[in-house]
Formats: C-alpha cells, sequence, structure tokens
C-alpha cells in the first residue's frame, strides 16, 4: 500500500473544506472543554482543601 492510497479518504471531493473545517471545529471544543474542566476540577478541590482543613 503506497502513501497515496493509505491518505485517500482524505480528500471528500468538493466538500473537503466543510468537513475538515467542522472535524476541526469539534476537536478544539472538546479540548477547550477538557482543559476548562480539568482546571474547574482543581479549583473546587483546593476550596474543598481549605474548607476542611478550617475545620479540623
Amino acid at each position: 500500500m503506497t502513501i497515496v492510497e493509505y491518505f485517500s479518504f482524505l480528500p471528500f471531493g468538493k466538500n473537503a473544506f466543510y468537513i475538515w473545517l467542522s472535524y476541526s471545529v469539534v476537536l478544539i471544543v472538546i479540548a477547550i472543554l477538557f482543559i476548562r474542566t480539568k482546571s474547574i476540577h482543581k479549583s473546587v478541590m483546593s476550596q474543598l482543601n481549605v474548607k476542611y482543613s478550617r475545620e479540623s
């Protein structure tokens, strides 16, 4: 199998721009959601640590 045959799925004809644009938008949104969720989780965990360390 040549490299051209391997990447033959890439060009989607005249709709390629819209298809790859939508794929990239979805991947960017998922990455932003993952990073935001991770930072919110870290913030909540630090707030809980402060709250429960005061009660002890």
